[in-house]
Formats: structure tokens, C-alpha cells, sequence
């Protein structure tokens, strides 16, 4: 078979879309040869190259690229590792695998001469990682973050647009298959910390895992009062991570909804899309808007990795060299909560209206310090960012 030959871990939704994607277009079947597709026992076909047998495909020094789309954490790191270790070129969309072992993977494949890259891991058909490593050619980058989960952003748009609950928009993202049936990841910012995380590893060439350095206020608690109270004064709401270097070593990392006026860029990114942003030394600021998740979109994604190892491109070398602390103590910020608490003999808090409550002078770590305060009194309250 002339091109190169590849194996697909999983036969699922994305794993589906890159076989559909290489069965349906001429120019890739002419580079690209499916030679191995690995699944559950259950699934075991032998007259579509359907194994169980992993290691049958570790042994084919034919099969030079093994792309994971297994999704979560296991058995996808140790198949990835195993991949490194057999001397395979990796590609995965798999955020949470890559974002909690992006260090030892990176390792690994440097130890082995073979190339690791993950562009769908963060907001999937976005060709966002590409963009950022072109923009680190010349520019060092002071700031990333945006919209990097489209399940929350649904649910927001339809609560404003649709006018329904946020129970009612939770039930339509789940219908269309942008939830699962338990939504925690999504709404809860999970997903958007391991994009995040990614991210920030190689905007800042360090390396930071999830975990509760990186505050976090989902949209769980969000009611449509909430939405209609903002609106009322001609601000949007959005779940926002954003990462910020500043006095040079520190970063400053959170994902929080975040409110924008109606007009700002952000606030109008509609349905399940993603937009995510960078600030630049030259550049300035550069974003990029398009579908976050999908079949096809991811599965896209993945084959361009695939195929720029065909070609050789080069990848951006992360080494984690430039080690920073994630510092949320000295990054001053606003918020207002909403909550039945009387909030009234707290320094810097002031009424807004009812049970929105402005938090004045906060640093991000002060003011989720407070937020986890009054949680556990009234654990339906929310904070957002201004």
C-alpha cells in the first residue's frame, strides 16, 4: 500500500469520523491506508482490520501513527505510552489524558524519536494549537483563554435566546449529544481546565495539571434571573478560562462566568461554537471562532496531525522550561454574586439589587475564598466575573 499506515484506537464517534473522512476523500486514501482499527472484544472483526489485540499492532513496524480516540484517562495513557515505547507516532483528541500527562508523554516520545500532537484536544476543529505555535515563532504571549467549552455555551444561548430554564437547556444539550446524561464535566468547568491546561503548557512552555491551584466556578448554579437580570443592564454571560502571565513568573488561571457587554466579540458567540483568543508582543489580540467539538470537526483535526507527520511539518517543543507559579493571591479582580445571604457587614461588598451583591477589591484567590465561604451556608449561589 503506497502513503502511511495508520491504526485508530476506538470506533466511536471520532474514531468513526476519521475512517468515514479517509473512506470518503480521494486525496487521503492515496496518503493515508487504515491498517488497523483496535476495539472492544465484543466488536472483534477480522474482515475490517477490527482487532483486540494491541499488541498484534505494536509488532507491525508497517503501522507508523496510532490515533487515540478512546477518549478519558485510562486505558488511553497506558496505550499511549505503549505506542511511544514501540517506536508510533501519536495523535489523540483525548484533552483529559493530555492535559494530566502531557509532561510524561512528551517525555516519552522524545526518548523514542517520535512525534506526539494533540490539536483537536483543545477546541476541537479550531486550529487553534497550530496558530499558537505560529504566533510563538516571533511573539511571547501575555494571555489565552475564551470560550472552550460549547455544551455551557449552548446552554447560556438558549436560556437568553429561547427564553427556557436552565434545566430546560440542559435537557436539549443532552438530546442533541453535546451533554452527556451526567453533564459534570461541562458544567462544572472540568472540560474547559484540561483545555486550558493544555493550552497554557504551550503558550508559556510550563507545565500545569488540573487541580485546585486553577479556581472554578461552573455554571451549575446558574438561573435564568440571572441571565434576564444581566441582560436588564446590557451585559452577556459567558464561561470564560483564561490564563495571564504577569510579573514575569506568575500566572494567574481561572474559569469563571464572566460577564461582557452584548456588543464585545465574546458575548456574541452563539450555540455550541468556541472562540478562543491570545494577546500577542506584535500580534496582539488574535482569536479564532469555529465548531469546539464534533464527528467530523475533531476527526478533521486529527487527520491534519496525521498528515503533517506525513509531511514532516515541524511540531513546537515543549520542555517545560520556564517554570511558573500559578498565583491567584496578587491578580486583582470584580465580581457580583447572587445569593440570599445578607452580605451586608462584609468589607468591600456592596447591593446591587436584591441578591446580587458586588465584590469590590477582590484578588480572584479572595474573592473564590469567599465564594466557597458562602457556598457552604447557600449552596445555590453563583459568582460571576466582571
Amino acid at each position: 500500500m503506497i502513503g502511511l499506515d495508520i491504526a485508530i484506537l476506538g470506533l466511536g464517534t471520532v474514531g468513526g469520523g476519521v475512517k468515514e473522512i479517509i473512506d470518503e476523500s480521494p486525496r487521503l486514501k492515496e496518503k493515508l491506508n487504515v491498517a488497523a482499527i483496535w476495539v472492544r472484544k465484543e466488536k472483534v472483526d477480522a474482515t475490517q482490520n477490527k482487532t483486540n489485540d494491541y499488541q498484534s499492532i505494536l509488532d507491525n513496524d508497517d503501522i507508523k501513527v496510532i490515533v487515540e480516540t478512546l477518549g478519558g484517562i485510562h486505558p488511553a495513557y497506558e496505550m499511549i505510552m505503549d505506542a511511544f515505547k514501540a517506536g508510533k507516532n501519536v495523535v489523540t483528541a483525548n484533552k483529559a489524558v493530555v492535559a494530566k500527562y502531557m509532561e510524561e508523554f512528551i517525555y516519552e516520545a522524545k526518548q523514542n524519536n517520535v512525534s506526539f500532537r494533540f490539536e483537536p484536544s483543545v477546541a476541537g476543529g479550531i486550529p487553534w494549537i497550530q496558530n499558537l505555535k505560529r504566533v510563538l515563532r516571533i511573539d511571547d504571549v501575555q494571555s489565552i483563554g475564551g470560550i472552550l467549552n460549547g455544551t455551557s455555551n449552548f446552554i447560556i444561548d438558549a436560556i437568553v435566546n429561547q427564553h427556557v430554564s436552565f434545566n430546560e437547556a440542559l435537557k436539549q444539550a443532552q438530546d442533541l449529544g453535546y451533554a452527556e446524561a451526567d453533564p459534570t464535566a461541562d458544567i462544572d468547568g472540568y472540560d474547559v481546565e484540561n483545555k486550558l491546561c493544555i493550552s497554557t503548557d504551550l503558550a508559556f512552555n510550563t507545565l500545569v495539571k488540573p487541580g485546585d491551584a486553577i479556581k472554578k466556578v461552573g455554571i451549575r448554579n446558574l438561573l435564568k434571573e440571572d441571565v434576564d437580570f444581566f441582560l436588564g443592564r446590557n451585559m452577556n454571560i459567558k464561561l470564560i478560562g483564561q490564563a495571564r502571565l504577569y510579573n514575569q513568573d506568575k500566572l494567574a488561571i481561572s474559569i469563571e462566568p464572566t460577564l461582557l457587554p452584548v456588543d464585545n466579540t465574546i458575548a456574541t458567540v452563539n450555540g455550541n461554537l468556541n472562540y478562543v483568543q491570545l494577546t500577542g508582543d506584535t500580534i496582539g489580540p488574535l482569536g479564532f471562532l469555529g465548531q469546539g467539538a464534533g464527528k467530523k470537526p475533531t476527526a478533521n483535526a486529527l487527520l491534519q496531525d496525521v498528515v503533517d507527520i506525513l509531511e514532516n511539518n515541524p511540531y513546537y517543543d515543549i520542555d517545560g522550561s520556564h517554570h511558573l507559579v500559578i498565583d491567584n493571591h496578587n491578580f486583582a479582580a470584580e465580581y457580583i454574586l447572587r445569593t440570599e445571604l445578607d452580605l451586608s457587614d462584609l468589607q468591600n461588598v456592596s447591593n446591587l439589587e436584591g441578591n446580587y451583591w458586588h465584590l469590590a477589591n477582590q484578588t480572584i484567590e479572595s474573592a473564590h475564598m469567599l465564594y466557597q465561604e458562602i457556598l457552604q451556608k447557600d449552596n445555590k449561589s453563583i459568582m460571576f466575573r466582571q
